[in-house]
């Protein structure tokens, strides 16, 4: 797989109203100039935004396994402590949205129970069926 370029944050943006642009702009500029560890506390959403960002900003992607800036960034989000469920929530959306489901850990997607009887095949099967009803 190759290294992804995590725009869609940025991009997202330009989706909001113009007056709040800057103001999103300066807070992710404050994630990438500062460690994760240092939005506490980070149970709200813009802390925890800045604290999953900066994890994923952070962590470099190795050209010998990219994949890897997966579980390392996630993992990142995590240490980075306080409201860790909320910031590796936020952090696992945007890693799976940027390296897809072939990056997350084998082990990790055998652990995941979704709705009552689905797994991680389930649910991804469910999303499709969900996604294919939109077109």
């Amino acid at each position: 797989m190759e290294p992804v370029a995590f725009h869609g944050v940025r991009d997202a943006v330009f989706q909001l109203p113009a007056e709040r642009r800057s103001q999103w702009t300066a807070w992710l500029d404050e994630a990438e100039a500062k460690l994760p560890h240092a939005f506490q506390p980070n149970g709200f959403v813009v802390t925890a935004l800045q604290a999953a960002w900066s994890a994923i900003w952070h962590t470099k992607i190795s050209p010998d396994d990219p994949e890897a800036h997966f579980h390392l960034a996630l993992q990142a989000a995590v240490r980075a402590g306080d409201d860790t469920d909320t910031v590796a929530a936020i952090a696992g959306a945007l890693l799976g949205a940027a390296w897809g489901r072939t990056a997350i850990p084998g082990e990790w997607q055998r652990a995941i129970h979704g709705w009552p009887g689905l797994n991680a095949d389930g649910l991804a099967d469910l999303t499709n069926r969900i996604t294919a009803a939109g077109d």
